[in-house]
């Protein structure tokens, strides 16, 4: 009985220690998206923000962790009725003044998110009210600093719609801007819309049709202008086309004639000397041709010089050989063959008073004067 006095006493212990480890421990969980801050039991505020993890807060009851979404939000102003896509009131369009006092009602849109360095601030501040105690005001003022300086015309499309959202814009993200001081960093910013007066935008309607209609009759003009000058300058190029083809031909002609007046002075240049060239070989083969027949005349003179002296020499020796001594007999037997020869054939010719004994007598005494050196006497006939 004891035993099971104990086991019950024991489990009701071990309950009660559950049940109050409930109620003293806390298990917090920051998402990827959050950053914590943690509050005690004194309601002081932890400095340092918690990171996205899982905590175990003991005691819990005297621990408290506030989560903030860190992930791009949106803030609308605007007076569409079922704005899901993001923070805002219900038909909440800012009413501002143009320039020259016109309504302009203009719906805006704004993304944004908190700045991780100023949760802790943020929180002692505003908690989780960012949208209606710091966007919102920081916004109304900016869009009504630029808005009222323009007209409606200028503020409602166009360039000037689009140079108006631009000025918003960087206003709000501006590093020194109000927002960003305060922990708000801004991504984006649209105006969705500008609303005028219907009356008013009947007029912008029918400006702008005169502008379109002005500016396409500017258009059609330049066009046109367009396509003179187009015309112009196809005709001005056709006319310098056809100058510069005129003097390219000029040239072209004048380089021609001028190579043809070269190749004939070079043609006649070369014909005279090829003429010079001639004369002067001709020249040449005659001086060498009377050269060598003057060489020739002179060889032939001398071989006839030397044949003459050599047939004297000849002569000279042979009538020398007929002086010496005993050359009598011989020259006289020389004559008697010669006369013989001489005399063999003249028979039945000689004159009636002249005989053979004669002529032969007289020819000896004539070769012997030659060769004694007597004048032959006068024959008797």
């Amino acid at each position: 009985m004891k035993q099971i006095i104990t086991l019950v006493l024991a489990g009701i212990i071990l309950i009660a220690l559950l049940v109050a480890s409930i109620f003293i421990v806390d298990i917090t969980t920051v998402e990827g998206n959050e950053i914590g801050v943690k509050e005690t039991w004194d309601g002081g505020v932890i400095s340092d923000p918690l990171q996205p993890k899982t905590y175990v807060l003991f005691p819990g009851f005297t621990q408290k962790v506030f989560k903030y979404d860190m992930s791009s939000q949106v803030f609308v102003m605007n007076d569409q009725p079922d704005a899901t896509y993001g923070e805002g009131r219900r038909r909440d369009s800012y009413l501002v003044q143009s320039s020259e006092g016109q309504d302009m009602r203009i719906s805006l849109n704004i993304r944004w998110r908190r700045d991780p360095a100023f949760v802790v601030d943020m929180h002692k501040t505003v908690r989780g009210n960012v949208e209606e105690k710091i966007l919102r005001p920081e916004l109304m003022r900016v869009v009504k600093d630029k808005a009222t300086t323009r007209t409606a015309l200028d503020a409602y499309s166009g360039e000037g719609l689009v140079k108006l959202q631009s000025d918003i814009s960087s206003a709000l993200m501006a590093a020194d801007s109000d927002l960003r001081k305060r922990g708000v960093i801004v991504e984006n910013f649209v105006i969705e819309h500008i609303g005028l007066d219907p009356a008013y935008v009947e007029q912008i309607k029918a400006r702008q049709v005169a502008v379109q209609e002005r500016l396409r009759a500017i258009e059609e003009t330049r066009a046109a202008e367009a396509k003179a000058d187009r015309a112009k300058a196809e005709a001005q190029a056709a006319y310098e086309k056809a100058v510069v083809d005129a003097k390219r031909d000029k040239e072209v002609g004048i380089l021609g004639a001028q190579k043809l007046a070269e190749q004939q002075v070079l043609d006649a240049q070369a014909a005279a000397k090829r003429v010079e060239f001639a004369a002067e070989a001709d020249k040449n083969r005659n001086v060498l041709a009377a050269q060598g027949e003057q060489e020739a005349a002179l060889l032939r003179a001398q071989a006839i010089e030397a044949l003459g002296k050599a047939e004297a020499e000849a002569t000279r020796l042979k009538l020398s050989a007929y002086s010496a001594q005993g050359s009598e007999a011989f020259v006289r037997i020389e004559v008697s063959k010669s006369m013989a020869e001489a005399f063999k054939n003249i028979d039945g010719y000689l004159p009636q008073d002249m005989t053979v004994n004669l002529l032969s007598d007289s020819f000896l005494r004539a070769v012997e004067a030659v060769v004694g050196g007597k004048s032959a006497p006068a024959a008797n006939h």
